[in-house]
């Protein structure tokens, strides 16, 4: 018989899970990243399994994501040649990293989300640390024409079209087995590399973020990797907080935002370092 409910949560569980997700998804729609990096450790700490957890964030991903890329859409925000570029490669892996995530042992799996929270964390306090520097250069007028972001980022030749799309892939491999897509990790990419203009680096993302939750999910959705109740609670509640808060893009600075989402991913990596050695060697 199929189990809808593996998870087993609490109504109280529940609760706390929608209030936590509606507050995280207003904030997420203002920057265009997910923070499933945020709300995995969450769900791990209430002693939620890896995998089904994993499955179950990606659906809430998708949800959130959906809600939050009209916004962005309507106003233009999306830049198709970076979605095809970077977004179809993930896309791919995603639904490999999903389909086989059954096959890797739990406390690998944990490790693996720990140590991409903390990456994460880490690239947002070196995105804040940039912007600070940047900006401090153009108040003493040394900046560049070349540091100036343009909607369309630059053009990618051929050899850095494959280079990205292959970041792009091995991204999507790990984020769909750990439930994660890992947006965070493509911001670098959008805004150091192809100097895309951050409100069009926010929109291109979600729509990224958007296509490999969709396949990462379906990978796990395969193999009952997700609980159709704690779906449905964060699922609508993140929806609701990122449509708003993508309607408010841009009246947060993005220093500002980095900054606090470096806080936010460093705050719950311990949470999963904790459940990594309570799971060894399983």
């Amino acid at each position: 018989m199929i189990d809808l409910l593996p998870l087993d949560a609490s109504t109280n569980q529940l609760i706390f899970l929608g209030v936590f997700t509606f507050a995280l998804g207003v904030f997420a729609g203002m920057v265009g990243v997910a923070l499933g990096a945020v709300r995995l450790p969450i769900m791990l700490a209430m002693g939620f399994s890896p995998v089904i957890a994993a499955g179950t964030n990606l659906g809430v991903t998708i949800l959130g994501g959906t809600a939050a890329a009209w916004p962005h859409w309507r106003d233009g925000r999306v830049v198709g040649r970076v979605v095809l570029v970077i977004g179809l490669p993930a896309i791919v892996g995603s639904l490999l990293g999903g389909l086989f995530a059954d096959d890797v042992k739990v406390w690998i799996l944990l490790s693996l989300i720990a140590v991409l929270t903390f990456v994460s964390s880490g690239i947002s306090f070196w995105q804040w640390r940039g912007e600070i520097r940047t900006s401090r250069l153009v108040a003493a007028g040394e900046s560049s024409a070349a540091e100036i972001a343009t909607r369309e980022g630059v053009a990618l030749d051929a050899r850095n079209r494959t280079l990205y799309g292959a970041i792009g892939f091995a991204i999507g491999v790990v984020g769909g087995a750990v439930g994660l897509i890992l947006a965070v990790l493509r911001f670098p990419i959008l805004i150091n590399v192809l100097k895309m203009d951050p409100r069009y680096a926010a929109g291109t993302n979600n729509a990224i973020g958007v296509l490999a939750g969709i396949f990462g999910f379906a990978g796990h959705a395969i193999n009952m990797n997700f609980d159709i109740a704690v779906l449905a609670v964060m699922g609508i509640t993140g929806m609701i907080g990122s449509f708003i808060g993508a309607k408010q893009t841009g009246r947060i600075s993005a220093t500002t935002m980095r900054l606090m989402i470096a806080i936010l991913l460093a705050a719950t990596g311990p949470i999963v370092v904790v459940r990594v050695f309570s799971a060894y060697p399983n």
